[in-house]
Parts: structure tokens; C-alpha cells; sequence
């Protein structure tokens, strides 16, 4: 087999889900998501940026809430790594989910980046607790059994290291709990950017971007935090999204 990544971490991918299928709470039928994006893009570029979420939504199984779970984003998938490979490499050229990556789109595209296909260099999505899309959300999960969510993060944090160190980003950008840049460890923090006004000139909750340095299996990269709001950099307007890739832009020299 011809995969990008290394066979062995795409089998114990697919070996964790296989192993936890079916579980009420992992999505059915659905597939293990290890990255999204055009990888073999991005291992050719000079600066590679990874984004990192939860765990894939539920919605990536259908089209609408009204709609029974099934392959309708990844109709190439035939269980094996190859073709797993390959759906997630040309996720965002078929039926891209867009609510959460258009959230952080602005902010890649002022770096001069994207996850869609466009004269932009590629980013990759990755998801640090789990590949497994799950329902009830991991968030909504966690409050509920946390034995369950300890469970499912135990190996799929493992595996998402093992991504990261064999795609080595240049940059990691995270906006979700910050719980889990503590848990990677951040040193020498940096603040970049703060946003301490509304649009209408109002005092509001200072909004920090923020960087680390990290270290994740001995490869050490950059990471970039600002706190979500339901989306990634939720409460920061578009203009100020796009201001903030210009900032780390600047910042990288890029």
C-alpha cells in the first residue's frame, strides 16, 4: 500500500475504531477522523499550520439533523487505510461541514492560508481528544460520563501526537478548551493581539491571542490559543479574525 502517512498509524487508527464502533455513543455508521485536508499539499510547503479541535461532529454523517447517520461526505471510504487516506485528503474538495472551519477561515486566510481549495497554501484540521465523531457532543459527553470521554482520549490524544509528530506543523492553532493547551504543556507565553472593546466601542472581556512553545513526542513547534466562543474565536469579528492572521503572518515572517 502507497499512504502518505505511515501504515502503522493508519491502522491503529482504524484499529480504534474498530475497537469502539459500537459504542452507543460513537456515531453509526461513521469512519475514524484522523486529519481533514489536502495533505500532500501541505507536507510540501515550507510552513505547515494544523488547527485542532474536540473530536468530529456528528454532522459530518449527514446533511441535516432530519437525516439518518450514513457516508454521504465519504462516499470513496471502503474501510481500509488507503481509501481512508485519500476521503480525508479531499474532504474539503466534496461536502465540507462549514460551520466550524468557516469560523477560523478568516483568520488562516489573513496568514495567507486555507482549508478550502484556493490559491491559498493548505492548512490541516485535526481533532486532539478523540478521531471518533460522537453523540452526545464530547463536551455535552463529558458532563455526563466522563469515564467515557477519559476512555475514548486516553488513546486518541496518543494518536494525535503521533500525527503531529510525523506531519511536524511549523504552527499548531487551537481555539477551543484551554484545558487541553495546558494539558500539552505551553511555556514562554506571548501575548500577541487583545481585543478589549465591542465593535460599538464597549468595554467587553479582553480577548487574548495568545502563543506558546510546546514540545509534543520531543517535536518542538509553536501554538497559537484564543478562546472559543461556540466557534472557534467565536466572540471576534471577521475583521478582527483576518487583523490576527495579518499579526501572526507578520509575526512567522510569511
Amino acid at each position: 500500500m502507497n499512504t502518505i502517512l505511515s501504515e502503522s498509524l493508519l491502522s491503529d487508527v482504524l484499529e480504534y475504531y474498530n475497537r469502539l464502533k459500537n459504542e452507543s455513543f460513537v456515531v453509526s455508521p461513521s469512519l475514524p477522523i484522523l486529519f481533514f485536508g489536502d495533505l500532500k499539499s501541505l507536507l510540501t510547503q515550507d510552513f505547515k499550520i494544523i488547527t485542532v479541535g474536540l473530536n468530529p461532529s456528528d454532522s459530518e454523517f449527514r446533511l441535516n439533523k432530519n437525516e439518518n447517520y450514513s457516508y454521504v461526505r465519504f462516499p470513496e471510504y471502503r474501510n481500509d487505510i488507503t481509501s481512508l487516506e485519500s476521503t480525508l485528503n479531499n474532504y474539503f474538495q466534496k461536502l465540507p461541514y462549514k460551520r466550524w472551519f468557516n469560523s477560523i477561515e478568516p483568520l488562516l486566510n489573513g496568514i495567507g492560508f486555507s482549508f478550502y481549495p484556493n490559491n491559498f497554501k493548505k492548512v490541516l484540521h485535526t481533532d486532539i481528544c478523540s478521531p471518533l465523531s460522537t453523540y452526545p457532543t464530547w463536551s455535552i459527553l463529558e458532563k455526563e460520563n466522563k469515564l467515557i470521554t477519559e476512555k475514548l482520549f486516553k488513546d486518541g490524544v496518543e494518536l494525535w501526537k503521533r500525527l503531529v509528530f510525523e506531519i511536524k506543523p511549523n504552527l499548531i492553532i487551537i481555539s477551543t478548551k484551554y484545558k487541553l493547551v495546558e494539558f500539552l504543556k505551553p511555556i514562554d507565553r506571548k501575548i500577541l493581539y487583545t481585543i478589549s472593546k465591542t465593535k460599538e466601542g464597549k468595554d467587553r472581556r479582553p480577548f487574548n491571542l495568545e502563543l506558546y512553545d510546546v514540545s509534543i513526542n520531543g517535536f518542538k513547534t509553536k501554538l497559537i490559543y484564543g478562546e472559543p466562543k461556540n466557534t472557534p474565536f467565536g466572540s471576534v469579528s471577521t475583521q478582527d479574525k483576518i487583523k490576527m492572521g495579518l499579526i501572526i503572518k507578520d509575526y512567522f515572517n510569511l
